[in-house]
């Protein structure tokens, strides 16, 4: 009988630990105040103890969150919503870039991006405030190469994830290449809107099973784009609506090969926007009444995702 107890007791804890929870933040868009609103609402909506991710993922605008939610350990997810809200709530275009001087003409003929994208790393720096409390992992692409740089919290130095997460939020076209090494970096949403095998391959790592892993997908695009008036666009909102169109069906791809690959692991959420949200004249630049849009419909979508979510 005591034999019997003594191995449901020490047993019970080694079920538990195989469990390996994951976030995976999408880039492609601009959209990363929904996104914040959108883990915000998971956050305060999944059963206790589930929203306790082991591995966050983010490529693109989707790494900045994913940062700010690697701040913090697992048990202080309020702590982390209330900081991706705080954020969000007061951002504007210019904690991530400014023109050049010589404005489009600089941008077009002589650098790599049509904006300087520095002021980021004083927002990177300021978000960066530690050690990581839980696994980062970032995407980028090589330009040399064309192949997928990874840069995961566990294997680079604070310096290096510095540098892959500035590289992952520098969207092609809009901001200029980040020399690393041997690479020449640009967002890694020109070949996955979001990054799942990666925190799947870490779960296994772990010693988890395909079916001991469960990934909430955060995607500031859906599969329903809404229809628009595009006669009057100009260059910059002619680009946006592209990386609008072919995030989500990027993102499903990925999606599937994950399922194909891994089969048995749970997807339990894939959140984007269930309704429009007002675009920006110029990337990143909404207003305070539309960024604060963008976070209560995250939220709200956020929130009725996880409703449906159980343990595994």
């Amino acid at each position: 009988m005591w034999i019997l107890v003594l191995v449901m007791i020490l047993g019970s804890p080694t079920v538990e630990s195989a469990r390996c929870r994951a976030l995976a933040v999408g880039g492609g868009t601009d959209l990363g105040a929904y996104e914040a609103g959108a883990i915000i609402g998971l956050i305060e909506g999944l059963p206790s103890g589930e929203a306790q991710w082991d591995i966050i993922t983010g490529v693109g605008v989707g790494a900045t969150s994913a940062l700010i939610v690697s701040m913090y350990p697992k048990g202080q997810e309020s702590a982390a919503a209330s900081k991706l809200n705080s954020f969000w709530s007061a951002f504007t275009y210019e904690d991530f870039y400014q023109d050049w001087t010589g404005w489009y003409v600089t941008g077009l003929l002589i650098k790599s991006g049509l904006y300087d994208s520095s002021p980021y790393k004083k927002t990177l720096a300021d978000l960066q405030t530690g050690a990581f409390q839980r696994v980062l992992g970032v995407g980028s692409v090589d330009l040399v190469s064309a192949s997928y740089v990874y840069f995961q919290s566990t294997q680079q130095t604070t310096s290096a994830m510095a540098t892959g997460i500035y590289a992952s939020t520098s969207d092609y076209g809009l901001f200029p290449i980040v020399n690393y090494n041997k690479y020449q970096l640009l967002g890694g949403s020109i070949l996955y809107s979001a990054d799942l095998i990666h925190a799947v391959q870490y779960c296994t790592s772990k010693g988890a099973t395909n079916s001991e892993i469960s990934i909430d997908v955060v995607l500031g695009a859906g599969k329903t784009i809404t229809p628009v008036d595009a006669s009057k666009y100009n260059s910059l909102q002619s680009l946006m609506r592209y990386f609008q169109i072919t995030s989500y069906n990027n993102v499903m791809q990925v999606i599937n090969n994950a399922k194909h690959d891994y089969q048995g692991i749970n997807v339990r959420s894939i959140i984007y926007p269930s309704q429009s949200v007002s675009g920006a004249l110029y990337p990143y630049d909404y207003t305070p009444a539309q960024i604060q849009q963008q976070i209560n419909l995250g939220i709200q979508d956020g929130k009725k995702q996880a409703v449906s979510v159980s343990d595994i």
